[in-house]
């Protein structure tokens, strides 16, 4: 069979465009094995390697994962997390173009990397790789992992094993990525300044949180969707916890809202301009501070709202990360005028910008590779 190829082409805002080219075997759809040239020792198979890990040094010097982000964090050195970006992705079956936060974009390649990279704890996702959907919703998620989990049971059943609906080989799976993210994390600490990998991995960790809770939960947010397959009058057991609607928040809780704005309006300058129209200019004043007044009213209304909802998303995204040990740092370079929001648990930094330090503008184009030496 032919080999899948998949592009992503990140476009920053000061006009340099990454580009990622991912080349799979059109049968086995793992990454096409390449020579990389001098890894660093972070990559290194025992550098603070993943507890559950069942490689060996001897037969595999490199962790084959390590080797994927090695392209990543040199590419993405100068840059934040919080950073809009232009995606481009090319698949075999669609192109998305879509504007982004920059861990977000780099979150949908980790996504396809994971399953590919040869790392024996990732390879049972590797129909999603196939199957790619890049910067897909939590929604999309779930329904792609059940999904997956429960054919890879039917081909089971073909071998004579047991086909039984049940999702705790699929909780397994997650828990075994919770450990894998961790050791990532802690790979990446003295590696480089930027956050913008380091948070795609805690956006993507998110789900070894989310995806158990829902199974524990029946997939009872999920289950709306099916209605056309229940029987009608049938009880059902609702959801205890709107943990979907907790993981877009803490999603959307990574990148700033926008102050509400007030309009501005001048109203010296509206009175003026009617003040030599006597009973009736008066009349005109009176109905446009009435005015006035209820728009500051309906701005002060709707900046009130905006301040609840944070307050919501902050509360949720809280109620994420309390799960887990990965945390996000959203900390500004000298100059940013932008309020980060920083966790109190904190364990990503992105140090202040080293003066001078710039890379090329013009890009540059990476193929992924694993190194097998």
């Amino acid at each position: 069979m032919e080999p899948v190829r998949i592009d992503y082409r990140i476009r920053l805002d000061n006009g340099r465009t990454e580009t990622f080219k991912f080349v799979l075997d059109g049968r086995s759809f793992d990454l096409i094995p390449q020579k990389v040239v001098d890894p660093p020792d972070w990559t290194r198979l025992g550098y603070r390697q993943c507890q559950h890990c069942g490689l060996a040094e001897t037969a595999r010097p490199y962790c084959p994962l390590a080797l994927q982000l090695h392209g990543l964090v040199e590419a993405f050195h100068d840059t934040r997390s919080i950073d809009e970006v232009v995606l481009d992705v090319v698949t075999v079956d669609r192109r998305v173009i879509q504007r982004v936060a920059l861990q977000q974009a780099i979150a949908s390649m980790l996504d396809l990397i994971w399953p590919i990279c040869g790392c024996p704890k990732t390879t049972n996702m590797k129909p999603l790789a196939r199957f790619h959907l890049p910067v897909a919703s939590e929604e999309e998620t779930v329904f792609r992992v059940t999904g997956m989990h429960l054919l890879g049971q039917y081909f089971r059943s073909h071998y004579g094993d047991s086909a039984a609906i049940e999702f705790d080989g699929l909780a397994k799976m997650y828990e075994d990525y919770h450990v894998l993210n961790k050791s990532l994390a802690s790979r990446l600490q003295e590696v480089t300044r930027s956050d913008s990998v380091k948070n795609a991995i805690t956006l993507l960790d998110m789900y070894s949180m989310l995806v158990p809770a829902l199974l524990d939960d029946q997939l009872a947010e999920m289950r709306p969707f099916f209605e056309a397959y229940l029987p009608e009058g049938g009880a059902a057991p609702a959801a205890t916890a709107d943990h979907l609607k907790k993981a877009k928040a803490f999603r959307l809780e990574l990148v700033p809202m926008a102050e509400p704005s007030v309009k501005k309006v001048d109203y010296i300058d509206a009175a003026l301009a009617t003040e030599e129209g006597g009973e009736g200019a008066a009349i005109d004043r009176e109905d446009h501070e009435a005015k006035a007044a209820r728009e500051r009213e309906r701005e002060a209304r709707k900046a009130q709202a905006v301040a609840e909802a944070r307050a919501r998303e902050k509360e949720a995204a809280e109620a994420i990360l309390s799960g887990s040990s990965l945390s996000l740092a959203l900390e500004p370079l000298d100059g940013d005028d932008v309020k980060q929001k920083r966790s109190k648990d904190e364990i990503f930094r992105m140090a202040e910008e080293e003066e001078g330090a710039s890379r090329d503008k013009g890009g540059k184009e990476s193929i992924f590779l694993v190194n097998d030496d």
